[in-house]
């Protein structure tokens, strides 16, 4: 591996030949470096790949200073970043102000000491590398959120740090539960059982989007998701019932032997976040724990509905199951929607 591959390239802009010698055999054994004579040409190089890591730039230059090569650096995106240096014999106050307004980094006086230079360069180079992994970290917290959190409750917590609880109504709740999941885990290893699930709950949740519902959570075999709460629906137990139909059938001709059976409902939901160590949007509400309870009442296949939820199923394959006791609620008229 050649080491000057990993060398940071550093453009040094000057109109004076024997100032460019000087930096250049300053930074030589450091850096690699790219020159431009005037400000028009640092505009060019700049864009040249791979772009410099840092600018070593003169103030006073013909036809355009070093101030104006700045400006037009710090007002376009692509060489926004790119840290610029001032290296000037301008020494009054007001000069170094003007450096710093139009967003050079910092500021080095001509005649200029090389182990000042050396020491400056390595510390902005120091920086943009430790700015560039905060932004990378960022960028895999921001994934993370995305992951566990609803789209609008990540823009919430980014905007203001907390997601406000909030009663949502008319939203559709679906459960699904794999069927016999506690004996398979008896009868393979953790390996196998974690692989199994993680495809299941892979094409639970690209169901889900498919018909327009939010993934909330997963409680060990069970997958619970919404419609209609931070995106609107038209009919969200529809969605639902139809989002659990697919999963059932995609299960189905897996023909892995697994079944799932769901549970529907529709009403009033609270929603927020709980916990501060590790984020988790939830739902609470009446509506939650009925469709749990028509979950574990569901034939493996089907989706469980009250009566009074399925008479607006129309189209769909609706079976009267009767009178169904639901734990906490007594016995319930219930019907089975399926293929």
């Amino acid at each position: 591996m050649n080491p000057s591959l990993d060398k940071k390239l550093i453009l040094l802009v000057d109109d004076a030949p024997a100032n460019i010698q000087v930096a250049h055999a300053i930074l030589k054994d450091q850096y690699k470096t790219r020159i431009a004579t005037s400000g028009a040409k640092a505009l060019e190089l700049v864009k040249v790949q791979p772009a410099p890591d840092l600018i070593l730039l003169d103030v006073m230059m013909p036809e355009m200073d070093g101030y104006e090569v700045c400006r037009r650096l710090k007002a376009d995106t692509a060489t926004h970043d790119i840290p610029v240096i001032f290296l000037t014999a301008r020494t009054e106050a007001q000069d170094e102000t003007m450096g710093f307004e139009v967003g050079a980094v910092d500021y080095i006086h001509k005649p200029f000491s090389p182990p000042v230079v050396l020491a400056r360069v390595n510390t902005h180079l120091a920086l943009r590398e430790a700015q560039r992994q905060l932004e990378g970290e960022k960028r895999k917290v921001d994934l993370l959120l995305d992951n566990i959190l609803p789209a609008a409750a990540v823009t919430e917590i980014k905007a203001t740090g907390r997601v406000t609880p909030q009663r949502f109504e008319n939203v559709g709740v679906l459960f699904v539960d794999l069927v016999g999941f506690t004996k398979y885990c008896d009868k393979h290893t953790p390996e196998e059982v974690v692989g199994s699930l993680s495809d299941l709950f892979i094409l639970f949740e690209e169901t889900a989007a498919r018909y327009g519902l939010e993934k909330i959570k997963t409680i060990g075999d069970a997958f619970l998701a919404t419609a209609g709460l931070l995106k609107p629906s038209q009919d969200p137990l529809r969605a639902a019932v139809e989002c659990a139909l697919q999963i059932a059938a995609s299960v189905r001709d897996l023909q892995s032997g697994w079944m799932v059976r769901s549970g529907a409902h529709r009403g009033a939901v609270m929603a927020g976040i709980v916990g501060r160590e590790r984020y988790q949007f939830d739902i609470w509400g009446d509506t939650v724990n009925v469709a749990s309870r028509l979950t574990a009442a569901a034939t493996p296949g089907t989706v469980a509905v009250t009566e009074a939820e399925g008479a607006a199923l129309s189209g769909l394959h609706v079976t009267p199951r009767g009178m169904v006791e639901l734990k906490g609620k007594g016995p319930v008229p219930l019907v089975e929607v399926s293929y």
